[in-house]
């Protein structure tokens, strides 16, 4: 590991630098271990505090976890979709997001990882979507009910963003199905409007899975692409905003019925 003079960067952030370049020289993968503390010290010639500071920074960017005990230490991890969404949350929360960009956005990248995954899916996933459209039908007109609703409309688009073979593709989806959970509301919303929406949802799900079970490429994306189409509507028509606000795995409300 690199021992050359450190710059005027705080020196926690330099030693995170160090490792990181360290772990790319030497192509270490997830479950590999860091030299322990002691010998960071001396190979990196920083205090105890200085290491520490680092790997806690490593850690927390999901590069790395820590044990503590005599078999303890720094392994390496592969950083999860939860933290790095959790970091891009971060990002965002100052960006001031609109509804319509984030479906102009799913309008392009979702029928195409739709269509990634036509040949990916298995019978387990093929029995996910099926339970996940029947969940959905004759919904009771509660807030918790619309909540779980939505959640599990969600959920179908979920499951085949994780069959993709593109990270982009994936975490991108995925991505922006938390934003659409966790932060767009409604300022406009009915019973009428509701069940059309409803029924769209419920045609456009069931029209992808058959198309998927026959493994037919392009009715999967005309599918998807309509879908989405009616989506970015409902957003306008409903005066979709975004919140600000952090992602959480605490339940948030989805719909401010505002009923003129």
């Amino acid at each position: 590991m690199d021992r050359a003079p450190l710059s005027r960067r705080k020196l926690p952030d330099q030693v995170v630098d160090r490792i990181k370049h360290w772990l790319m020289a030497k192509n270490i993968k997830p479950g590999d271990r860091l030299p322990q503390e002691k010998e960071l010290i001396d190979l990196l010639g920083v205090s105890r505090g200085t290491i520490r500071e680092a790997l806690k920074a490593l850690e927390v960017q999901g590069l790395i976890s820590v044990a503590t005990g005599r078999s303890g230490g720094a392994v390496i991890a592969e950083v999860s979709y939860e933290t790095a969404a959790g970091l891009l949350s971060n990002y965002f929360f100052f960006q001031r997001l609109q509804a319509a960009e984030i479906y102009d956005l799913r309008q392009l990248i979702e029928p195409e990882m739709a269509a990634s995954v036509v040949d990916r899916l298995t019978e387990a996933d093929f029995k996910r979507l099926e339970r996940l459209i029947e969940s959905c039908a004759n919904v009771q007109d509660t807030p918790e009910s619309r909540r779980q609703q939505r959640l599990e409309e969600l959920e179908f688009h979920n499951v085949l963003a994780a069959r993709s073979s593109s990270p982009l593709y994936s975490f991108t989806c995925r991505f922006i199905n938390k934003v659409l959970a966790d932060q767009v509301v409604f300022k406009r919303m009915y019973l009428e409007r509701q069940l059309k929406i409803d029924r769209e949802n419920h045609a456009a799900h069931s029209e992808l899975l058959e198309a998927y079970q026959a493994r037919d490429r392009d009715r999967v994306h005309r599918t998807m692409s309509r879908h989405m189409r009616e989506c970015a509507c409902h957003i306008a028509d409903l005066e979709a905003v975004v919140e600000t606000r952090f992602f959480s795995d605490a339940p948030v409300p989805l719909l401010q019925e505002i009923i003129e």
